[in-house]
């Protein structure tokens, strides 16, 4: 347990570290306020027809800056078209800009302050945690904060150099898998099988993407903010190998937890049933991932689905032909991460049995 906790605390610690002024940006920067009261709600376009443009006046208090202490007035909606659940309240905590012309100072909210909000359900995870899974759950929180580590000061700062997003995501991912899956489940043979199955399934699925990337013609811009990241970057970052790199990230998880829930089952058929012959245990292992296949699939392509779901439902109002939005990047590029995925899943269920049988036998003998 102590060392599940220190492992968190380092990683949290290193994650901090590798972090700039929050309130700094390299185009901008925003000051904290807070709203001190609502002037005035009102709507721009009162009209029955058309879309509703509620706005708010508000008058903030400054809780930075050299002019800290100030209470302001700025007005919030407008072009953003806020329905009520983006209404500010006396108390709320938000984040400005600050613009002059001449002596003349103008503020703009650009963001409310959310992050604080989720720390109930944080609580409510680590509780859920600790009740249910005890030790494990505190591993399962470890892990979960190395991996984070390894993402945000590995992966992410190689893709910001201009470094190939393809192998700085592989090397990344291979050290998310290592740290995360030993953390968890500890040294022992059962992690070293989940480990090689997931490092299998990983080649699998960067060898699918490197191919379908050559014929789908995906370009890395189908979105607006992988044209911003393009432009703001100035083309250091290779989209399109950008894109494998996503698919790899979106299907590690679901690797993981296909290669771990194989390794363990393959582990205990073992355990229970130690006359059976490595070709048995294979095939009864073996058995225990095909159910297990059909699930995962299913929610790997619902969450991706789910993510996308604005834009399909945008898509379903015929804008636009319905040949073009099938055919666009955006859609081809959810398809295509969701069939790469798959394809490595299934794979790796056979490699991680196969692998897992080994060391089950090696420790019977």
């Amino acid at each position: 347990m102590l060392a599940a906790l220190r492992i968190t605390l380092v990683a949290a610690a290193l994650t901090l570290t590798g972090c700039e002024g929050l309130n700094q940006g390299q185009g901008t920067s925003v000051l904290d306020a807070h709203v001190v009261r609502v002037i005035e709600t009102g709507d721009r376009n009162p009209t029955p027809t058309g879309m509703r443009q509620p706005f708010q006046r508000l008058e903030l208090q400054l809780d930075g800056g050299l002019y800290r202490g100030e209470v302001v007035t700025v007005e919030w909606g407008g072009r953003r078209a806020l329905d009520p659940s983006g209404f500010l309240r006396a108390g709320d905590q938000v984040l400005v800009s600050e613009s002059r012309d001449g002596g003349q100072r103008t503020y703009a909210i650009q963001e409310i302050v959310r992050l604080p909000a989720l720390a109930p359900f944080a609580v409510v995870l680590f509780v859920a945690l600790l009740a249910v899974a005890r030790l494990k759950g505190l591993a399962a929180l470890a892990g979960l904060a190395a991996s984070i580590a390894v993402f945000l000061l590995a992966i992410v700062p190689a893709l910001q150099r201009g470094g190939d997003p393809l192998v700085a995501t592989l090397i990344g991912a291979a050290g998310v898998v290592t740290v995360s899956v030993f953390v968890v489940h500890g040294a022992n043979r059962k992690s070293v099988a989940a480990l090689l199955g997931t490092l299998a399934g990983l080649v699998v699925i960067s060898v699918i993407a490197s191919v379908g990337l050559a014929t789908l013609h995906l370009t890395g811009l189908g979105t607006e903010d992988q044209i911003f990241l393009a432009v703001g970057t100035e083309g250091r970052i290779d989209m399109p190998r950008l894109v494998l790199a996503g698919v790899i990230v979106g299907s590690l998880g679901a690797l993981v937890d296909m290669c771990v829930g194989q390794a363990s089952a393959t582990m205990e058929l073992a355990s229970l049933e130690a006359g059976l012959l490595p070709a048995q245990l294979y095939r009864s292992a073996l058995n225990v991932g095909h159910d297990h296949i059909g699930s995962l699939v299913n929610t790997l392509a619902l969450a991706y689905f789910g993510g996308a779901l604005p834009l399909v439902l945008l898509l379903s109002l015929g804008f636009q032909p319905f040949s073009v939005a099938l055919n666009s990047e955006e859609i081809i590029g959810s398809i295509f991460t969701v069939l790469s995925a798959s394809i490595g899943l299934v794979l790796c269920v056979p490699i991680t049995t196969a692998i897992a049988v080994y060391f089950a036998r090696r420790r019977v003998t």
